[in-house]
């Protein structure tokens, strides 16, 4: 059984990690934060119906950047669903269904999809060490029962 301090932390450092890349109208991500939330070794991972981007901070910080610049985002907000949680020792897995929006309080979304998410303990805390996600697509929809199951953990 996991204690209940380790998923208090993972919890905390799941919430900050969806708060940091969120961001208002005009604004941009917390740069800042994400640094602390990710270790500095951290990968990311996305999956897209035309294939795999793999992006290390700084290059990931680009290409968010750049979507900003162009205007493919003026604002982002990316909400966790549900997740279920699995630890061992200083490991931990967290699959994590989220949803997009324009605003915290939009009453729709502009998309869905699930986050893989690997942490690491660093002392008592917890630091994203990878990051990979797929988001709903014409060929993948999101089934959250199938998915998750009677193991949610919100």
């Amino acid at each position: 059984m996991t204690p209940s301090s380790d998923l208090q932390e993972l919890a905390t450092t799941l919430e900050a990690m969806y708060a940091s890349i969120s961001f208002p109208e005009g604004d941009e991500p917390d740069w800042k934060r994400i640094n602390e939330i990710f270790h500095r070794s951290a990968r990311l991972t996305r999956i897209t119906p035309e294939g795999v981007d793999h992006f290390d901070l700084g290059s990931f910080q680009a290409m968010i950047m750049e979507m900003l610049d162009r205007g493919v985002y003026t604002c982002f907000y990316e909400k966790e669903i549900v997740r279920t949680v699995r630890v061992f020792g200083s490991l931990a897995h967290v699959l994590s269904a989220y949803e997009i929006t324009r605003s915290l309080e939009a009453a729709s979304h502009l998309g869905r999809g699930v986050n893989s998410i690997q942490l690491l303990r660093s002392g008592s805390t917890w630091q994203v060490h990878s990051l990979l996600w797929d988001e709903e697509s014409a060929g993948t929809s999101l089934n959250l029962p199938a998915l998750f199951g009677d193991r949610i953990q919100m």
